[in-house]
């Protein structure tokens, strides 16, 4: 083997397409085996758990690609870094939200609904629920009569698609709304936490990436887009915490408080999710250790007072979790073998962070010493999902499970972007835009 073969060969590019073709071949055989698996597209889940690949063509999609097209020319031509900060955040919310609505409607109007009015799903509880008071108390006792989202779930969501019903916002279309919009302010507070870590050009470096993403397939049309939501700004509000004075210090801490206890009674995996923001206050120790203690205390002190507010109302977060526990081992997960999904859903957040994302995980790796803190960000992201993996609480479905960690990974994405090589930028995006559009015209997902 010459040198360049033995290069190709220790690329950790490499690996993850090795990865992918194994989780790929592997994954039709056990799918065909042992139907019970409910995958349908290995490593990917499908709406037909028999045969989830099937090409077809929306003008969803065509509106999605013209999109991905502007992005990658305005990163050629370095508008990221003409905008004002604040301007850049607006456009990239609002391009983020459509770039993921038109890939959702090349499917048509069932394209958005689907994750929203399937019976699996939350909204199909609100006719058998009782009221909220009683819901959150008989939780964990009645969990059986409630459809599987919710069983494998706190009942925070319930309680939001309560509100939405109060307030006379019924049906499908308020669920979908609450997901795009999700989907389209997870970036603003991804960006805001980079800025504040390492600087303005880090943030705009991320921009492109955030809008263009792979993952955007699952973001639109599931609810676990408002728990990245959630997710993120609670990251990013204990970062303005972190980096902020007296008052303003406890102010930020308490609102990422209200957010990441809110995010622990929306899922389970939010205990996890929990490690971005501690790496978050380990490197804001650094900083100034002074605001770095006033953000984490008022952020503990709004979560133990969340816990305890739903403690009191009758739901204990831990019996939650270990009798979602005893039902998900019950369920699909006893014919799911770990040995296979260990690769797979590895394979499946490549996939999901796109080509840009892997590579600039790669180059961030190798300058990690000449990089400054956002090797810190990434990191962050990269420990909470590997923690997830590991715990073996998702054998599958992370493409829509893991979405709470995508984009602080992505993030490592940046390193490709650059304002003095626009050319390797635009190829970066361009990428991850013809990734997110020919994966939408194959895989018909569950959600």
């Amino acid at each position: 083997m010459n040198a360049s073969a033995r290069k190709v060969a220790r690329s950790p590019s490499t690996w993850v397409v090795v990865a992918i073709a194994i989780s790929v071949g592997f994954g039709l055989k056990l799918q065909r085996d042992s139907p019970e698996v409910f995958l349908g597209a290995a490593p990917f889940v499908a709406r037909d758990p028999r045969s989830g690949w099937h090409f077809r063509f929306g003008w969803g999609l065509v509106g999605a690609a013209f999109v991905g097209a502007i992005v990658t020319y305005g990163t050629a031509r370095s508008w990221w870094w003409r905008l004002r900060l604040r301007s850049l955040m607006v456009c990239t919310a609002l391009a983020t939200g459509v770039f993921g609505v038109l890939l959702a409607l090349s499917d048509g109007t069932d394209g958005l609904l689907h994750g929203a009015s399937d019976p699996t799903e939350y909204l199909s509880n609100l006719a058998s629920a009782p009221p909220a008071g009683e819901f959150v108390r008989h939780f964990v006792d009645d969990i059986d009569r409630y459809s599987v989202h919710v069983r494998g779930h706190p009942p925070g969501f319930v309680l939001v698609l309560k509100v939405l019903h109060h307030a006379g916002l019924t049906g499908a279309w308020p669920v979908v709304a609450l997901s795009i919009i999700a989907a389209a302010v997870t970036p603003i507070a991804v960006v805001v936490a980079v800025w504040r870590v390492a600087g303005s050009d880090w943030a705009r470096r991320c921009t492109p990436l955030l809008v263009v993403a792979p993952y955007a397939l699952w973001m639109i049309t599931s609810a676990d887009a408002v728990y990245a939501a959630t997710g993120a700004w609670g990251v990013a509000t204990f970062v303005l915490g972190v980096y902020s004075r007296g008052w303003r210090s406890v102010l930020w801490g308490a609102c990422s408080g209200a957010l990441l206890g809110a995010l622990l009674f929306m899922t389970y995996g939010g205990a996890v999710f929990l490690l971005v923001p501690l790496v978050a206050a380990v490197f804001g120790f650094k900083h100034n250790r002074r605001n770095a203690m006033f953000a984490i205390a008022s952020a503990t002190a709004v979560i133990v007072g969340i816990t305890a507010l739903f403690a009191v109302t009758g739901f204990w977060w831990l019996a939650g979790a270990t009798e979602t526990k005893r039902q998900y081992w019950a369920g699909t997960a006893q014919f799911r073998p770990f040995a296979y999904f260990a690769i797979a859903n590895l394979a499946v957040s490549a996939v999901a962070i796109g080509p840009a994302g892997v590579a600039g995980m790669n180059r961030l790796w190798r300058q990690r010493r000449t990089v400054g803190p956002i090797v810190a960000v990434v990191a962050a992201g990269a420990l909470a999902l590997l923690v997830a993996h590991l715990s073996q609480y998702s054998r599958g479905e992370v493409e829509r499970i893991w979405l709470l960690f995508f984009p602080w990974l992505l993030v490592a994405g940046a390193m490709l972007v650059t304002r003095t090589n626009a050319r390797t930028a635009a190829i970066a995006v361009g990428a991850q835009t013809i990734v997110a559009v020919l994966l939408q015209a194959m895989l018909v997902s569950k959600w």
